[in-house]
């Protein structure tokens, strides 16, 4: 109860964050503002933010100077939402527990309120640049881990992989039949193969699914939690346990969140059950139920480890990390 109440008050605190970054854009059509903040300001539970917050502060650094960053994350995860709804990727009517923004606003104003929260999340980042308690060289490093795991080598390899792996199972590859037969796809003409990046022959399923669960949720989670501890200072060994915690807990929450669509109800999820819908690559679909669980508690474990690791710190600070890892384990939402 103590963390759930955490929870709420530090979601309540990023949503006051949000709508004052929201109020600060100017010289824009307000159609678009208001899609862009139908969508970021929609509620959920602020997972990221307040993980990059909590972070931060293990490392010494004030929540307040840390605020617009964790806004940034959110803003990037929003949009990444907004574009995963669209009919030409998940095709979801519902979001949130209302429904998608292309449902609301159209497909075209849908594209470029994410397109909007994009490019706002790094100038939001950036305006960290003002506050004389972070240092430009770590501020620099935040920027850059929000575009790495937030681009192609990140999220966005994450989700072309995704789509890659829908069918796979079945031994139906849509998107590799259609770029074998323009000669776009250099992979193999099994559709149960996919090129990874740096992979010099092809990979296995399982191996697509390892890629995808790291980089579609995973990376959004690294940065998170990466953005805090680099803002704050953190450096050599405690900088990589944290971002093996955080790989892990994304992990984690990927798998999870497979099983939930398997199991919950699209009321309780507050979105679309869709994995099964669009014939997705997923840890229950490969590996099933049982398997799927003990693949979580495990990554869980792992990530405790990391933060036992970490020293010089506020061990007191470290609560709300270990107690966002079991909540990513036992979450039925």
């Amino acid at each position: 109860m103590e963390f759930e109440t955490y929870l709420r008050n530090r979601a309540a605190y990023i949503e006051k964050g949000l709508s004052a970054e929201i109020k600060k854009i100017k010289n824009a059509p307000q159609i678009i503002i208001d899609a862009m903040a139908y969508s970021l300001q929609a509620g959920g539970k602020r997972l990221r933010p307040i993980l990059t917050l909590a972070t931060a502060e293990v490392f010494g650094a004030d929540k307040k100077d840390i605020l617009p960053a964790a806004c940034a994350v959110e803003m990037l995860h929003t949009y990444s939402l907004i574009h995963d709804d669209l009919p030409a990727m998940d095709n979801d009517s519902l979001r949130r527990g209302r429904p998608t923004n292309h449902k609301v606003y159209g497909e075209d104003l849908a594209i470029l309120a994410g397109d909007g929260l994009l490019t706002y999340a790094f100038e939001t980042l950036s305006n960290l640049g003002s506050n004389k308690k972070i240092k430009p060289q770590n501020l620099a490093l935040a920027i850059k881990s929000l575009s790495n795991f937030g681009g192609v080598s990140g999220m966005i390899g994450g989700q072309v992989a995704d789509i890659f792996a829908e069918g796979i199972l079945e031994g139906k590859s849509k998107r590799a039949q259609i770029l074998l037969k323009n000669k776009l796809f250099k992979g193999s003409k099994t559709p149960q193969y996919f090129l990874l990046p740096k992979e010099s022959k092809e990979v296995s399923a399982s191996a697509l699914l390892s890629y995808i669960h790291a980089n579609k949720t995973g990376a959004l989670i690294t940065t998170a939690v990466e953005i805090g501890a680099l803002l704050a200072g953190a450096t050599g060994n405690n900088l990589k346990n944290i971002k093996t915690y955080a790989s892990k807990i994304g992990f984690a929450f990927q798998v999870v969140d497979d099983i939930l669509d398997a199991t919950a109800t699209a009321k309780q999820l507050g979105k679309s059950n869709s994995d099964a819908e669009n014939k997705k690559l997923t840890f229950v679909t490969l590996y099933g139920l049982d398997e799927a669980k003990l693949a979580a508690q495990k990554a869980v474990k792992d990530a405790t480890k990391a933060l036992n690791n970490l020293k010089g710190i506020n061990k007191e600070k470290l609560a709300p990390l270990y107690d966002s890892a079991n909540f990513f384990l036992s979450r039925s939402y």
